[in-house]
């Protein structure tokens, strides 16, 4: 009777472990999903303001007004810093890791 509560645990005991990792990895997904949505309403909105600012200032001091934001803003918002600053990088890892 020992015997076969031994295999029998050890088994669920595998399955258990497997399971949890797949639901680490499926929480990790919705949640860089989320935070996909987030960088992007962020900076649409972000962008909305900038521009109107651009626009209502360009007028009286030139080009620089409108060339700065357009390289500022793709390197704010790139995927890979969006990954660091809300430590989703960290999560993936620690689901992935064996």
């Amino acid at each position: 009777m020992n015997y076969w509560s031994e295999v029998l645990w050890r088994l669920l005991d595998s399955k258990l472990k497997t399971s949890l990792d797949l639901v680490k990895i499926q929480a990790a997904i919705v949640y860089l999903k989320f935070i996909k949505g987030a960088r992007h309403l962020t900076m649409l909105f972000f962008l909305l303001v900038v521009f109107a600012v651009v626009l209502a200032v360009a007028a009286s001091f030139g080009a620089a007004y409108i060339i700065i934001p357009l390289i500022v803003v793709p390197v704010m918002f790139s995927q890979k810093r969006w990954l660091r600053a809300s430590k989703v990088d960290q999560l993936l890892q620690e689901a992935l890791k064996q």
